[in-house]
């Protein structure tokens, strides 16, 4: 009986640590999707503009929402370049990911 009684015991730890594991990752995989929704903001100097492709390439800073180094990039413009930026101008800028692919700058402004 004290073995029947330990077997079940153990079955209900271990049971129990399973179900506490599926919370866990469901839990992990509501903060990922949180985090990719969640807007990323960055800092850098405006290098180039493409007014005709409506593109900017920018020398940012470190990204560590998207665990991106410092670099310098060429971005798409969601809408115009504020008139009052130009290049050599520090910016701060707030980048999309459209279509799972490409990051796109959705709002930017002279830092």
């Amino acid at each position: 009986m004290k073995k029947l009684a330990l077997i079940l015991g153990f079955a209900l730890a271990a049971t129990g640590g399973i179900a506490q594991a599926a919370t866990h990752e469901h839990d992990m995989s509501r903060a990922t999707s949180q985090a990719n929704q969640s807007a990323h903001t960055g800092t850098g100097v405006l290098k180039a503009v493409n007014a005709k492709d409506g593109k900017v390439q920018i020398a940012h800073q470190a990204i560590d929402s998207l665990g991106w180094p410092a670099m310098t990039m060429w971005f798409a413009l969601r809408g115009s370049l504020p008139q009052d930026l130009k290049v050599g101008d520090g910016v701060r800028f707030e980048l999309a990911q459209e279509n799972g692919k490409q990051w796109v700058i959705v709002a930017i402004q002279r830092k």
